[in-house]
């Protein structure tokens, strides 16, 4: 148990790495308030195994207006607002009707609509989250916002090329973490938002590539939350717009 008790939210609670990360906090002996966009057994089973300790909310946070936005309204201001805030919602890979889509290798496999699928679900949602974020705090309010990037997303560490779409998508999320930290910073002083690479995790979203990463790149959904908690719990507003390892060190952009 943790000395103190924070209310967290996460976004993307039904998937892996974000599951992961509601069980951790609950173990914590935090309250956390989980987004998904669906109906989620294993949240279901959480509420029942932390009763009074976690609210869940079904729903898209790129849909503004929606039922989802009035619930998160109404659990923040019973309960009170998020001092920590987590994006583990992403996309790598996504099955469509016909078939599958899967990191580009070439130029020639880039399409429009893959690219913008991987926008909206691994840039925009976030500035969704920090739109929402931005209309409920005070000044003096300190708060923090951790974004899960990826090393992909790095120009500087691009050496082996493809992956057009993720790779863009992500970059452009390090771009608008490190942007609005310029305006938080004069809007919120106290407030941290962050970028972090938690490592391969194994996941639906890393299945088909784990035949190519050796066991010791391989990391559990418990070892990634666990990593990412130490990076978040350490953060402090001086940190705001920084692109974080999962060991704590700095990444460039």
């Amino acid at each position: 148990m943790v000395g103190q008790i924070r209310k967290v939210w996460i976004v993307g609670a039904n998937g892996g790495l974000g599951l992961a990360l509601t069980r951790l906090m609950l173990n914590q002996g935090h309250q956390v308030t989980a987004m998904s966009r669906r109906p989620c057994n294993n949240l279901q089973q959480l509420q029942r195994d932390f009763p009074g300790r976690l609210a869940i909310v079904v729903g898209d946070i790129n849909q503004h207006g929606s039922e989802s936005f009035l619930a998160l309204a109404d659990i923040f201001e019973q309960y009170g607002l998020p001092s920590w805030t987590i994006n583990a919602a992403g996309l790598l890979h996504e099955q469509s009707p016909h078939h599958r889509n899967m990191p580009e290798k070439r130029l020639s496999q880039v399409t429009r609509s893959f690219l913008a699928d991987n926008i909206q679900a691994n840039t925009y949602t976030s500035i969704a989250i920090a739109q929402f974020l931005d209309t409920l705090y005070r000044r003096d309010d300190p708060f923090r916002f951790l974004c899960l990037s990826a090393m992909v997303g790095s120009i500087s560490d691009n050496r082996s090329g493809g992956w057009y779409s993720y790779r863009m998508s992500k970059a452009a999320l390090n771009m608008f973490v490190k942007t609005l930290s310029i305006e938080w910073q004069r809007r919120f002083p106290h407030a941290c938002i962050a970028a972090i690479h938690p490592g391969t995790t194994d996941t639906p979203l890393s299945i088909p590539f784990q035949n190519n990463i050796s066991s010791d790149k391989l990391y559990t959904p418990q070892l990634s939350a666990d990593r990412i908690y130490r990076v978040l719990s350490g953060l402090d507003h001086e940190d705001s717009g920084k692109f974080f390892h999962w060991d704590g060190s700095e990444i460039a952009w």
